[in-house]
C-alpha cells in the first residue's frame, strides 16, 4: 500500500510515531492556513515548505497535497471575503482565465521535471515573494474615478473608512496571471504569492482587496492543477484529510484577524522566514544541503 509506506518513510526519516504525522499536519495546517488567509496566499506556499523540509514527502506528492491545501484555504476564506463583500468578483473572473491556463500547462510539465528543479524554482519564488513583502509601503491610499470597469470598494474596518479604487494596468496583471498559474501547477502554491504583489504594487489594488480577490482565484487555479496530480495517482488521501482540517480552520482564524488588524509587522516576518527558506531549497536542490 502506497500509504503504508510513506508511513514507513516518514517514521524512519523524520522520526514521528504513524499516527502523530497527521496530527502534525493538521497542527502546522492552522498555522498555514491563518497567514495565507491574511495574506492571500492560500496556505500553499508554507504547507509545501513544512510537507517538503520537516517531513520529506516526495515533491511531486507533496505538491499535490499543498493544492488540495490551497483549495480548501480557498473554500473557507473566499467565502468570508465575499461576503464582507472584499473580493472584487469582476477582477477575478478576468484574471483567472489566464491563470488556469497556466496552471494547467505547468502541471503537466511539473511531472516531468526533476525534484531539483522544483525545489530550485520554488526557492526563487520565495525570494521573490519575499523581498516584495519585505518592501517598505506608504499608507495606501487610492481613489475611484467612478468609470471604471473594474472597479472596487470595501469597508475597511481598521481605517473605519469605506474605500474606492480603480484597476490600472490590467495587460500586465493578464500576463502575471498567466505566469502564476503556471508557477502554481509546477510548485503547488496557488500562484497567490505572485497575484498578490503584482495586484497591490503595479494594478494599484488595496492590500486587504488584493488579498481577499486572490484568496477568491488560488483555489480554482489550484483545482485546475490538482486534477492533474489526482489522476496520476499522486494524491495520499491518508494525509489530504488532516491537511484539509487544519488549513480550514487556520483560514477561518485568517480571515477574522485581517478585517481587524495592519499587516506590515506580520508581512515583514513571514518575508524573513521565507527568505530563510527559500535559501534552504535552493541548497537542496544545488546538491549542497542533505536536509
Amino acid at each position: 500500500m502506497v500509504v503504508d509506506r510513506r508511513c514507513k518513510v516518514l517514521k524512519e526519516m523524520v522520526g514521528l510515531e504513524e499516527s502523530l504525522v497527521p496530527v502534525a499536519i493538521l497542527a502546522f495546517g492552522i498555522f498555514a492556513g491563518s497567514l495565507g488567509a491574511m495574506l492571500g496566499l492560500g496556505g500553499g506556499v508554507l504547507m509545501i515548505i513544512f510537507l517538503l523540509l520537516a517531513l520529506n514527502i516526495p515533491a511531486h506528492q507533496a505538491v499535490a497535497l499543498s493544492l488540495i491545501a490551497v483549495i480548501a484555504s480557498s473554500s473557507m476564506a473566499g467565502s468570508v471575503y465575499i461576503k464582507d463583500k472584499m473580493t472584487n468578483l469582476k477582477l477575478a473572473m478576468v484574471l483567472e482565465a489566464f491563470t488556469v491556463s497556466g496552471a494547467v500547462a505547468g502541471a503537466f510539465l511539473a511531472l516531468s521535471l526533476p525534484v531539483s528543479a522544483i525545489q530550485a524554482l520554488l526557492g526563487c519564488v520565495l525570494f521573490y515573494t519575499s523581498i516584495t513583502m519585505f518592501r517598505e509601503r506608504e499608507t495606501e491610499r487610492f481613489e475611484s474615478s467612478g468609470c471604471g470597469s473594474l472597479e472596487g470598494e470595501f469597508y475597511d474596518e481598521q481605517a473605519c473608512r469605506t474605500v474606492k479604487y480603480d484597476v490600472k494596468n490590467l495587460e500586465i496583471g493578464a500576463v502575471a496571471s498567466l505566469i502564476a498559474g503556471a508557477v502554481s501547477g509546477i510548485v503547488g502554491i496557488g500562484g497567490g504569492v505572485i497575484k498578490v504583489p503584482i495586484m497591490n504594487i503595479v494594478m494599484k489594488i488595496p492590500i486587504k482587496a488584493a488579498a481577499a480577490t486572490s484568496n477568491f482565484m488560488v483555489g480554482v487555479t489550484a483545482a485546475a492543477s490538482a486534477v492533474i496530480y489526482f489522476q496520476s495517482g499522486l494524491v495520499d488521501l491518508h494525509l489530504a484529510a488532516p491537511t484539509i482540517m487544519g488549513i480550514m480552520i487556520g483560514a477561518y482564524m485568517g480571515t477574522r484577524l485581517l478585517a481587524k488588524s495592519r499587516s506590515a509587522v506580520l508581512r515583514k516576518v513571514l518575508a524573513v522566514v521565507l527568505a530563510f527558506f527559500g535559501m534552504i531549497l535552493l541548497l537542496k536542490a544545488g546538491g549542497i544541503l542533505a536536509w
